[in-house]
């Protein structure tokens, strides 16, 4: 495939910066169990380079740097709010 989506057939744990941590065990396990018969579809998952060309692409990246550059980093107590914010800005 590309550099934006991989299927699970060509992922594993070693693709855990490329693809995060739980596409990388969906990968594993499918490597891993087809072999004895557990039947697990060939998925795909997107990388984290997609995912930061998503939000370069849509001006995110420089309101997500900005929003997180207010949070409360000793006690963490507007963590819900700019977690909130940062939630919406990607969902819209």
């Amino acid at each position: 495939m590309n550099r934006l989506i991989r299927k699970f057939e060509e992922i594993g744990m070693k693709d855990v910066p490329v693809v995060g941590g739980k596409n990388a065990s969906l990968g594993e396990m499918y490597s891993d169990l087809a072999s004895h018969g557990v039947r697990i579809p060939n998925g795909f998952a997107t990388t984290a380079e997609a995912f930061r060309s998503f939000l370069k692409e849509n001006g995110l990246d420089e309101k997500l740097e900005n929003l997180l550059g207010d949070l409360d980093r000793k006690e963490y107590s507007n963590l819900e709010k700019i977690g909130g914010e940062a939630r919406k800005l990607i969902l819209e």
